[in-house]
């Protein structure tokens, strides 16, 4: 139910190349260059034989700069020879190959009258003769003379959505993309439409007796993009609730409603029911009864929601005008969908700023046990959240993330990789030969920053060095291969942190990986069981060094691309040593575990153990959970789809489970080697930012409480903290709603003067002791969901907690 009708592939565009073989165009097609394939037919043959979508070929009878059309134009359109060597030629070929339900035309130009291009005739061609002539539709673009004249329906213009009922039958064909009908690798989140915005665009046009064609622009390798996918899935869940109201449903008397603006209307007409109205709501009432002035009702009539099961009270409105709907009270997790009610605001913001301790007194020698003495500066367990950023090389191919190289050229290369480089790349291609493409032209690391900030994170932690061995800064030991000599350009680390550091308080780290997967230096030194350190000496070191003195990162994040060397081969502790005693860090600065195959889990500032370390129970040490949004990858993939990508939901979820359990989260985004935040990170980051604007008081400087999660409710996480006036208080994160009125948590002990709240909502909550006083109900009210905090996972603050 909830699906598209038809789908509109473009054949050929201003450009004048076909997306199939055309034989007018022997040399410039997709066949012949490029993809080697026929898109046309490939598509055709997926859609006809998988959905029931009618399927359809826009086709630009212009070309911008093609000789004999510029000739035709030039001669003021008295002469056809692009015409009738170009344009019908293909359009004949085109109908007769591959069968469009739809030919929908188009000029860059409009110019060229229809007798130019010969239209009235392949119209009457199609409509008598054609394989497709008894069902084919047509657009209106056939000459300057046509528009908004001629055709089965009218375009009008691009985005043409007239807000009023028209006498023929119209179509608004519009863009997810704000600002482009092609795919454009620098746009941000911004620039695309929300979901709410695209419903509300689709109800006008509905109501006023138009379709609406929505336009997606792939990437060049064959991808919809993950946020057009999730736009497009989102489409499909609301239409799977409301298509009732939508297909095959006509303009009623009234468009939009006479008193309650942004309201939108449809009827059809049934057997039993007579005359059904839809009325498209895209703002939630802010009263419980509804006005509208628009339909006069009967003794008979009935007013309900789409997939919801009851019956709404109602009763006419003065004088028999209009009807006034008692709009009842509907807890959030029983409305039939999310949208087209409710608009969502991104722009948010969050900036927390944090004081690091000082110890300028202590000295700590070379040695885990003078080391692991050290305390952890508090700025880090009170921030909570950290954004990890994997960029480099690896970004250009774009293909299994991060790890792409050694995956690639390992004794047992991964299959699909060495099937891709050989499709793709010439045989002596190296990976080397990437650098020069990973070219940042894009990267503005004040947007960056600013997508940042809007997240809530407390940190941002940015790869220095992958094991690639690629430096994002001019590293005075790597002097031909780095980011300011080859690829961008620029100092990468350096124009980040600068631009962290000016627009937020985030604290700034790096990520540096020790080892290199292919370095010659470190695979000698491998082959003699690291009794040799001459990478260590030359590399490493040196680079470490360089690293903190110049850039002077909160954050210095070691790793190792396959475990191995202890901290004695790498001089971890001598590092770490002058890093806490004389460093231009030394009193803020923090590090993970990862300087050696006996560090992990067991020595740094706090303990990563694993990526994605989440043990879901306190542990005895400050411990982080490096995780990623690409379920699969660290770096950017472009082949990925939107189902490979956390939800929101998610992501909030393990950020619960973590810091109950007295961890921090440190989530990670892969740009673009464009340098782009891809924009469903992006999303993830403002709706992540958005949950935290209303729940930080539960996150931020927060400790776990005796008990993590709860001993009666499942997937419910606690933290607390103390207060001077309200005692022990503990925040409890629901990661769903309740599904009873009464929330019977077993681990907290009230107290008389206990309290209950929700993060965001202003109404205390009615609660009792539970049996023998063990555990707290709580009343849940009935919250009608625009009086919602936010959207996913709620926060309870219980104060004056006696355990």
């Amino acid at each position: 139910m909830g699906t598209a009708r038809y789908v509109v592939l473009t054949s050929k565009h201003g450009e004048g190349f076909p997306n199939w073989p055309s034989s007018h165009s022997f040399n410039w097609n997709a066949k012949a260059v490029g993809p080697n394939r026929d898109l046309v037919g490939d598509l055709a043959a997926a859609i006809r034989n998988r959905t029931d979508i009618k399927f359809g070929t826009y086709y630009c009878l212009s070309e911008w700069l093609n000789p004999l059309y510029l000739k035709d134009k030039a001669s003021n359109f008295t002469t056809q020879n692009y015409v009738k060597t170009k344009t019908m030629p293909d359009l004949y070929e085109l109908v007769s190959n591959y069968k469009p339900d739809i030919v929908w035309a188009d000029m860059v130009d409009d110019m060229g009258p229809s007798s130019y291009w010969t239209a009235k005739e392949f119209l009457a061609w199609l409509f008598n003769e054609s394989p497709v002539k008894d069902t084919v539709v047509t657009n209106d673009r056939w000459g300057p003379d046509c528009k908004c004249k001629h055709g089965s329906y009218k375009t009008c213009t691009d985005k043409f959505n007239p807000g009023v009922l028209q006498k023929f039958k119209w179509e608004n064909c519009m863009t997810i993309d704000k600002g482009s009908w092609g795919y454009r690798r620098n746009a941000n989140l911004e620039a695309y439409l929300t979901i709410h915005q695209i419903i509300s665009t689709f109800a006008s046009t509905i109501s006023c007796g138009g379709n609406m064609l929505m336009n997606v622009g792939p990437t060049k390798y064959g991808k919809i993009m993950p946020i057009f996918e999730e736009r497009l899935r989102q489409f499909g869940q609301w239409l799977k609730v409301n298509g009732e109201g939508v297909y095959s449903t006509v303009p009623w008397s009234h468009q939009n409603d006479t008193v309650t603006k942004y309201t939108w209307y449809t009827k059809r007409q049934m057997e039993k029911e007579a005359t059904v109205v839809y009325v498209f709501l895209l703002s939630w009432p802010a009263d419980t009864v509804f006005k509208l002035g628009a339909p006069i009702p009967s003794q008979q009539t009935e007013v309900s929601m789409l997939g919801y099961p009851d019956k709404f009270d109602w009763k006419a409105g003065p004088g028999g005008q209009g009807i006034y709907i008692t709009i009842p009270t509907i807890p959030w997790n029983k409305l039939p969908c999310e949208w087209a009610w409710r608009y969502r605001s991104t722009d948010i913001g969050l900036s927390i700023s944090f004081c690091g301790l000082h110890y300028s007194n202590a000295k700590y020698t070379p040695d885990w046990a003078s080391l692991d003495t050290r305390p952890l500066p508090t700025w880090y367990d009170e921030a909570k959240f950290g954004i990890f950023i994997h960029w480099g090389v690896f970004s250009v191919p774009s293909f299994h993330g991060a790890w792409f190289w050694p995956l690639w050229k390992s004794s047992n290369p991964a299959p699909d990789i060495a099937d891709f480089m050989k499709r793709n790349y010439p045989p002596d291609f190296t990976y080397a030969d990437f650098a020069k493409d990973f070219t940042a032209e894009f990267f503005n690391p004040d947007e960056w920053a600013d997508i940042f900030k809007a997240s809530g994170a407390g940190y941002v932690v940015l790869t220095s060095k992958h094991g690639e061995g690629f430096p994002n800064w001019p590293s005075s030991h790597s002097f031909n291969w780095n980011a300011k000599a080859v690829g961008p350009n620029r100092d990468l680390v350096g124009d980040l942190a600068a631009a962290i550091r000016n627009r937020t308080d985030i604290k700034f780290g790096t990520y540096y990986c020790l080892s290199e997967w292919l370095h010659p230096l470190y695979m000698k030194d491998k082959a003699s069981n690291f009794t040799t350190q001459n990478f260590v000496k030359t590399k490493t070191m040196p680079d470490l060094y360089e690293l903190v003195s110049k850039y002077k990162p909160d954050i210095v994040w070691a790793d190792m691309v396959d475990d191995l060397g202890s901290s004695s081969y790498w001089t971890s502790k001598e590092f770490l040593a002058w890093l806490f005693n004389e460093s231009p860090v030394k009193d803020t600065v923090v590090t993970n575990d990862r300087f050696g195959q006996d560090c992990k889990c067991k020595h740094g500032s706090y303990k990563t153990c694993t990526d994605k370390f989440n043990p879901g129970v306190l542990q005895k040490f400050k411990w982080e959970n490096c995780m990623t949004i690409d379920r699969y990858a660290w770096g950017y993939r472009r082949n990925a789809v939107v189902g490979d990508f956390l939800t929101i939901h998610e992501i909030i979820s393990t950020f619960a489970s973590t810091i109950s359990c007295g961890g921090n989260m440190l989530m990670n985004v892969g740009p673009t080697k464009f340098g782009k935040i891809m924009p469903i990170f992006e999303e993830r980051l403002r709706q992540f930012g958005q949950w935290l604007k209303v729940n930080g008081e539960g996150v931020y400087s927060t400790v776990p409480w005796s008990h993590q999660n709860d001993t009666v409710i499942r997937n419910t996480w606690y933290t607390k903290r103390q207060m001077e006036k309200e005692g022990t208080v503990v925040y409890v994160f629901l990661l769903s709603w309740p599904e009873d009125t009464v929330l019977k948590l077993g681990a907290p002990i009230p107290s008389k003067q206990t309290e209950v709240s929700m993060l965001g909502y202003p109404d205390k909550f009615v609660w009792k002791a539970g049996p023998g006083s063990e555990g707290i109900y709580v009343t849940i009210p009935i919250i009608p969901w625009n009086k919602l905090p936010c959207e996913w996972a709620w926060v309870l603050k219980l104060t004056h907690i006696s355990n």
